[in-house]
């Protein structure tokens, strides 16, 4: 999930999602799930990856090109089951505190009720600009939302219907966004008009 902050103060949040299926078994999965995974792909806006079994490896290799079409400032990973792919992603140049850095982001209230928060305002409000991906659609409208005594809020997992992981890497990007503050310096600020024509994937 790639996000990039407004630059003026009339502007959304964009968002670029980046979505993987095994192609091996998505056939039983539409099957099972009764949900259009094989037509997303062919619209593409599913990456089938070889085999059965998600590949990392190939998912790696996404990363390293978005990281050469964009300037990415930070990569937020949930901690729990990420020691390989946090080391695998050093490999790349990321780095604890660097200038492209990994930042761990906790799955409780305390890191993600105020992001929920906001994602949940920017869906109410339509104030993310996404384009019209219905894989992030779908996943946004299967979150159940836990609240705790004190008003705290973040997705429920257990209790969401079908995935929501789409979802919860959105509130994750948006949540280090927010802590970024002042002036934003443009990805494409110094560069001629042929290197940023070569930049634009769109």
């Amino acid at each position: 999930m790639l996000v990039f902050p407004p630059m003026e103060e009339d502007e959304k949040y964009k968002v670029i999602c980046r979505f993987f299926l095994p192609q091996d078994n998505m056939a039983e999965r539409v099957k099972r799930d009764k949900v259009p995974y094989d037509v997303w792909a062919r619209q593409g806006f599913i990456t089938l990856t070889p085999g059965n079994l998600i590949d990392y490896s190939f998912i790696l290799k996404a990363i390293e090109e978005d990281s050469k079409n964009y300037f990415i400032a930070e990569l937020a990973f949930d901690r729990w089951g990420s020691q390989k792919i946090t080391t695998d992603l050093q490999d790349l140049g990321f780095e604890v505190d660097g200038k492209k850095s990994l930042v761990q982001f906790g799955q409780g209230f305390a890191s993600m009720s105020a992001p929920t928060k906001e994602v949940e305002k920017m869906v109410l409000g339509s104030e993310l600009a996404h384009g019209g991906n219905p894989v992030l659609s779908w996943m946004v409208s299967n979150v159940a939302i836990k609240i705790d005594p004190a008003e705290n809020k973040k997705p429920d997992k257990e209790k969401s219907t079908e995935r929501i992981d789409g979802a919860v890497a959105l509130i994750m990007a948006i949540g280090r966004a927010m802590l970024k503050q002042g002036p934003i310096k443009s990805a494409y600020d110094g560069l001629t008009p042929e290197q940023i024509k070569e930049r634009m994937v769109f």
